[in-house]
């Protein structure tokens, strides 16, 4: 009954799911084609105060954001003065974190090393003023399953940052131009959201009160400071340790790596959190798909990433041209641990539907210990960035299995629902890292390394394809009827 009940939310969740995708490709297009420029007139030690100047704001943005999209992507209903609320509030947050970010720049410049990162810092302030309002319109037009709209409308609004931010950096105004291109970004997307959004009926409902939104709304967005933090601790250790010239190698890999963990997992939550909202709003339980939403983050995961870490290097280093060899070298140690990162990331959504807040801040707490512990540890041991890079994933990790653990003596997902799946596509992702790594080795340069290890990963692949029928995310695919077939 329960697959039965749930076939137009997976359907929904589909649809969405593709229109994400396609719009995370074009993303991850453009990001290449710009980090390709920027890496040939940025040196590493300007990137990398440009890096610790964002890590420093992570905070702040949180804190401007104050959780709103996902009070609204979560919104069992949506109503003109739920809207209406968060628009208010955003542009409140907003304009008290543009002036915080004027008055603590001084103070983040001492705590990272690089001079530069403070009027950074400052020129950030005015990125908080378009960002929480972009984020309430277009989590509002998803929660209306406009996907293919906002889909859209980011592509064109990142696109439209970087080129800004290109023309600048050309203009010898190194590296301000790419804090620029940042703030362009959310203020095109606004124009453009908020235009759609007013135009769209929506239902009339009690008035809301910005406290009660912001009881639940700050606290995801405490949630997302204490995730931030937790990433942001690596990057520190690395520039207050090892240098700035460090850091943006450090850095460039982390967004390298990142940047897929990023746009799959935004791409992930913001397609399945609308269904699951409808789910829990109707009184039934996730774990009717939270098994089948965690498989198939698990394939996307181990193998993205297994893909990135065969050849990562050397389009790394085809990307960024020479000077950034240790950046390359970094990427095959990152993306082992990006499918548990970005597993852990993905399972916030259970419990912030579910309202299990207190589980998900202990989760946060456990990965932010952990993560500092480990990486303590990593800087002590004098071991260099590598390590570092490790432990911030051997955390993420720590979490996801608390997740796991807690949620099958509960009664919600049984761990060994997710055995199988879990190490299938381990093992499909690491089968495509050996074959690739091994590929490439015969290139005589980093565009045919590239060319080679992806020829090493077709009989991979094909494999699969052959046995697909075996994959567990196929099978799942098949018992929602959106695959034809018979899973055997």
């Amino acid at each position: 009954m329960s697959d039965v009940t749930s076939a137009p939310e997976a359907r929904t969740t589909m649809v969405a799911l593709v229109w994400n995708y396609a719009s995370a490709i074009a993303a991850t297009v453009l990001q290449l084609c710009y980090t390709a420029y920027t890496a040939r007139v940025v040196l590493p030690e300007s990137f990398g105060a440009f890096a610790a100047a964002a890590a420093a704001t992570t905070v702040l943005g949180y804190v401007a954001g104050a959780g709103l999209a996902t009070y609204l992507l979560r919104a069992e209903e949506l109503t003109r003065q739920t809207v209406r609320c968060a628009y208010r509030v955003s542009a409140l947050s907003g304009v008290l974190c543009c002036a915080v970010s004027q008055a603590v720049a001084p103070l983040a410049a001492t705590v990272w090393g690089p001079p530069e990162v403070a009027p950074m810092v400052q020129l950030y302030g005015v990125y908080f003023l378009a960002q929480a309002p972009s984020q309430v319109a277009v989590a509002a037009l998803r929660r209306l399953d406009h996907a293919r709209f906002c889909a859209v409308t980011e592509t064109v609004a990142q696109f439209a940052g970087m080129a800004v931010g290109a023309v600048l950096l050309t203009l010898g105004w190194s590296p301000y131009g790419l804090v620029v291109a940042q703030v362009v970004t959310p203020a095109v997307t606004l124009l453009v959201a908020a235009v759609r959004l007013a135009r769209l009926p929506l239902p009339d409902g009690p008035h809301v009160p910005p406290r009660e939104m912001l009881r639940m709304s700050g606290a995801f967005a405490g949630y997302g400071m204490i995730q931030m933090t937790a990433a942001d601790v690596t990057l520190w250790a690395v520039t207050r340790f090892h240098g700035a010239a460090a850091a943006g190698q450090f850095s460039r890999t982390t967004l390298a790596v990142g940047l897929p963990i990023a746009t799959l997992g935004q791409s992930l939550r913001r397609a399945v959190m609308p269904s699951l909202a409808r789910i829990n709003g109707e009184g039934r339980t996730l774990g009717t798909v939270l098994p089948d939403v965690l498989s198939a983050t698990s394939a996307v995961a181990f193998v993205a990433f297994g893909v990135l870490a065969g050849v990562g290097p050397a389009a790394l280093a085809l990307l960024l041209g020479p000077g950034w060899e240790a950046a390359g070298a970094l990427v095959p140690v990152m993306a082992a641990g990006a499918p548990l990162v970005l597993l852990c990331q993905v399972s916030y959504a259970a419990d912030e539907i579910r309202r299990e807040l207190g589980s998900l801040l202990r989760t946060q707490l456990l990965v932010l210990t952990a993560t500092v512990v480990l990486v303590g540890l990593a800087v002590v041991a004098g071991q260099g960035m590598a390590l570092v890079a490790v432990a911030a994933s051997v955390a993420a990790g720590v979490g996801h299995l608390e997740q796991l653990v807690r949620w099958h003596r509960s009664g919600l997902c049984r761990l060994s629902a997710l055995v199988r799946p879990y190490a299938v596509h381990a093992a499909v992702g690491a089968a495509l890292y050996g074959s690739g790594h091994l590929a490439a080795g015969y290139g005589t340069g980093p565009l045919t390394q590239v060319a080679h290890g992806l020829l090493g990963m077709v009989p991979v692949a094909l494999v699969c394809i052959v046995l697909r029928r075996r994959l567990p995310l196929y099978s799942a695919a098949v018992s929602r009827g959106l695959v034809t077939g018979r899973a055997g």
